[in-house]
């Protein structure tokens, strides 16, 4: 081509999915074929172009996908020309073993093959004989017998021999081939040429019978038997075989073009519609491009083009489910990535990865045997000849250099908390998970593994991490769900997994190699544990979210809470990663418009309060974020000081920072607003208590703070916070707010909550826990009657494909599906602990509410203001 065509917009989503599936395959008996073209008013010239170079990504990256491409400027002898093609650099780019089609080839050989005359035996006699000599060019055994017998007959006194060695080496295996021929193999064309056999349907299509090498029946069987070898080629091997799990990608036909009515290209395309309508398809993958009209039985996929991932993630789920039209119509926007940034991922990212051939791969199949009969040996030895005295440490649970232990847990195998009273929280909920797993009885299970930061490093601070609530709600709703009795009960095991403070530990430090990566860890327990699902996160950092990139790498869906940065549901998120909480976009305004207007506030305060904005610049994924969010919608209403400080040890700790604070506030009789760390906020107050001056407001009036979130404790236990901070007043967001109503969803949680933890308070961190387990369990029991091995791609297909609405939460009214990474409408509170009594009220309640009326309006008449409009994306300084 003479320049390169315009990429449509999102193509690059479009070929990550097409790298997937080429690379694993799917479960579904039919794979559609893929013809790919623009909408009116896009180049037309880029799917001929983006399938051309395609063919690179599939024989490069780490490891070759057999792929062929059927291109009309190359090949003229239409549907034979095209399949043969097929074949060959199918054979050509193979990546383990040889592809042997011995079906394929049969079919071929015969229409290459002239039928003999004479009664029906005569007549299929040189058919026969064709095919038996196609066979032993396929098989060196069959050829060196028959050369044996060959070189004995060329000597005077070995010549004898051959009267005796040729009838058994080459006359017994051309008789069985025969036989097998006419009486057991490939039964299947003999069905479809209405034949009682296959050499009486072998005399219908070879050279010189009824049916022309173009005849659709032809193609029809010439197709078949491809599609019946490539199925042998990828079914799974066993144990003992060196091909064992190496064969897990799709072969990949493509064809450029497919305008040429008499083409080879259309003529494959034809060919493969017509056959993959009434028979399985699963191995092979065809894209095709198209420029002029598509085909008529091209079904359109129908999805939404506005929608980033609309396409991509409809593709990956009709090539992950059998698919009713064989041939199904992609439709690109006729939008062009004018920035390029398409372009970019598809040209820089790397190409498929397959497995490839190693040395090794051959020890296996010779060894495990020898290593079987040892073991064997070993175990029955008695225990006190064993080479050890005493079982080793599991290797799950490491201490690290801060002096936590991070890593992977079910209660039992090893322990996570610390010595002392700093672990007693984390080891009480250890227990419970030991206790609840082990009533789940013998047989099937799936498990979630819940993966947050659960200790703290020493010095730091000691508000407990929010993380070991939220574990509480999950281990309540996994006491229920195991409890309870349904028609689709599917018993939930959970697993502890510890980063440490800050994530620390979730990911691979590549500057650290040697550190756990607990995301890893996971991943290889994926199968053994039978993993469904990770919940939990609970902070939005860069760690975390590569740590939801890992897992989603490696297929496992995650259901966070807790979190709210905007990166996390960014148009560049993880495709399996889901959150219940609403993100800084969501939040950021809702503030802004409370402090603007609260009745509450505006008595603490003088007019449109000045807010002194205080947050951590070092926090970019959840703080600072917020406080861009927060700026951009206060700004123009009131004005703003902003004081910065590092939640990590440093120069600009709460004690630094807290006279700074209260003079602001004095000068300005304005609000603190704070957006940092639910956990660091008691340090900032005690600092504030202790810094004196304007710190010390006179007696009867307090100084007005609001937080993103306040400490667990402060929310369990409002009087004592009021009591213990009597100069100031404390505003809060949350995402529940208790009623009287004993239908409200929270109600029931609550007493769920008690059954497992006693007199121990509830709130809405355990509920968004509580939800969490309860919306994967949900998934799994409506995937259950179609296939009772649910895999954890199965519910990230669901929730994209259906997903899951109107869910009635203990943490609000719940949507989760393709279009929403996110509740789009969750309920959000904002509450007041007054002062001097310590009451909790609800002051702002916006959002879809438990009893599922979404709230436009907030406040008590006559002062009543609009909830702030949805909002979505990325925010910028």
């Amino acid at each position: 081509m003479d320049s390169t065509p315009a990429y449509p917009r999102w193509s690059d989503r479009l070929i990550r999915q097409l790298d997937a599936f080429a690379a694993m395959r799917s479960g579904a008996e039919r794979v559609p074929a893929l013809v790919l073209n623009r909408q009116d008013g896009g180049d037309p010239r880029w799917p001929a172009y983006v399938i051309r170079e395609y063919e690179h990504r599939l024989a490069g990256g780490h490891g070759q996908v057999p792929h062929a491409v059927v291109d009309d400027a190359e090949l003229t002898g239409g549907f034979l020309a095209a399949v043969d093609r097929v074949v060959l650099r199918f054979q050509l780019t193979m990546l383990s073993g040889r592809l042997r089609l011995p079906a394929f080839h049969t079919c071929r050989a015969v229409l290459k093959s002239e039928r003999g005359t004479g009664d029906l035996r005569s007549q299929q006699q040189p058919i026969v004989d064709s095919l038996y000599a196609e066979l032993l060019k396929r098989h060196w055994t069959l050829r060196a017998a028959a050369y044996v017998a060959d070189f004995l007959g060329q000597h005077i006194v070995t010549g004898w021999l051959q009267w005796l060695v040729a009838p058994v080496v080459v006359g017994v295996p051309k008789l069985a081939y025969r036989f097998f021929l006419r009486h057991r193999g490939l039964r299947w064309v003999a069905n479809d040429c209405r034949s009682a056999n296959f050499l009486d349907a072998a005399l219908a299509f070879c050279r010189d019978g009824e049916l022309d090498a173009e005849d659709p029946l032809v193609r029809h069987i010439l197709l078949r038997a491809l599609l019946s070898d490539l199925r042998a080629a990828t079914r799974g091997r066993t144990r003992l075989s060196h091909l064992w799990a190496r064969r897990r990608w799709s072969f990949v036909v493509l064809i450029p073009e497919i305008e040429e009515a008499d083409g080879a290209g259309r003529s494959f395309l034809g060919a493969f519609a017509e056959l993959a309508a009434d028979h399985p398809s699963r191995p092979l993958l065809v894209l095709a491009g198209c420029a002029g009209p598509p085909p008529d039985y091209a079904v359109p996929l129908g999805v939404d083009l506005d929608r980033p991932n609309g396409i991509a993630d409809k593709v990956l789920a009709i090539l992950s489910e059998d698919s009713p039209e064989p041939v199904r119509l992609v439709t690109l926007p006729a939008q062009d990535d004018a920035e390029g940034t398409a372009r970019n991922r598809i040209e820089t990212s790397t190409g498929v990865t397959a497995r490839k051939d190693h040395a090794l791969d051959w020890v296996r199949p010779s060894v495990l045997p020898a290593l079987a009969v040892v073991t064997a040996a070993f175990y029955l030895t008695p225990v006190s000849l064993w080479p050890w005295a005493a079982r080793p440490a599991s290797p799950s649970c490491v201490t690290v250099g801060t002096g936590e232990r991070v890593g992977v847990t079910d209660g039992e195998q090893c322990d996570l908390a610390v010595p002392g009273d700093a672990g007693k929280e984390l080891r009480d909920l250890e227990r419970q998970v030991a206790k609840e797993n082990a009533r789940i009885p013998d047989g099937r299970y799936r498990t979630l593994v819940f993966l947050a930061p659960l200790s703290l490093q020493k010095g730091v601070y000691d508000d407990p991490p929010l993380g070991l609530q939220i574990l509480r709600g999950a281990i309540a709703q996994q006491h229920k769900l195991n409890a309870g009795v349904r028609q689709n009960k599917m018993p939930i095991r959970l697993l502890i997994a510890n980063t440490g403070q800050y994530f620390q530990y979730g990911t691979r430090n590549d500057a650290a190699s040697k550190d756990p990566d607990v995301a890893r860890m996971i991943i290889s327990r994926q199968r053994g544990d039978h993993v469904a699902a990770v919940i939990g996160i609970t902070q939005s950092r860069p760690q975390s979210l590569r740590a939801v990139q890992e897992l989603d790498q490696a297929g496992i869906p995650v259901i966070a809470n807790g979190v709210s940065g905007s990166t996390m549901v960014g148009p560049d998120s993880p495709q399996r990663y889901f959150q219940i909480s609403a993100p800084d976009t969501r939040l950021g305004p809702i503030f802004a418009d409370f402090v603007r207007h609260s009745p509450e506030i505006r008595h603490l305060t003088s007019g449109t309060p000045h807010a002194v904005v205080v947050y951590d610049p070092t926090d970019t994924s959840f703080s600072t974020d917020l406080r861009n969010v927060f700026l951009r919608a206060y700004r123009r209403h009131g004005g703003v000081d902003e004081v910065t400080y590092s939640e990590k040890p440093g120069a600009t700790t709460p004690d630094s920072i807290a006279t700074d604070v209260c003079n602001k506030v004095s000068a300005t009789h304005g609000i603190v607003v704070y957006l940092g760390r639910s956990g660091v906020l008691p340090s900032l107050l005690n600092a504030m208590q202790s810094a004196g001056g304007q710190c010390q407001p006179p007696e009867g009036t307090t100084i007005p703070l609001i937080a993103e979130s306040a400490p667990i404790d402060f929310q369990l236990h409002p009087a004592r916070t009021a009591r213990t901070y009597p100069y100031m007043t404390l505003f809060y967001e949350t995402t529940n707010a208790p009623t009287p109503d004993s239908r409200d969803p929270y109600a029931q949680f609550a007493q769920d909550f008690a059954a497992v933890f006693g007199r121990l308070s509830a709130d809405a961190d355990a509920a968004g826990g509580f939800d969490t387990v309860g919306i994967v369990s949900k998934v799994i029991e409506n995937l259950l009657p179609a296939s009772q091995d649910v895999q954890p791609n199965d519910i990230y297909l669901w929730l994209t494909a259906h997903g899951v609405s109107q869910y009635p939460g203990a943490s609000g009214v719940l949507q989760l599906d393709a279009k929403n990474k996110y509740p789009p409408d969750k309920a959000v509170y904002i509450r007041e602990i007054t002062q001097p009594r310590g009451t909790p009220s609800t002051l702002l309640s916006c959002g879809i509410l438990p009893d599922r009326q979404n709230r436009t309006t907030w406040g008590t008449a006559p002062d009543t203001f609009p909830c702030p409009r949805r909002t979505t994306g990325s925010p910028t300084d």
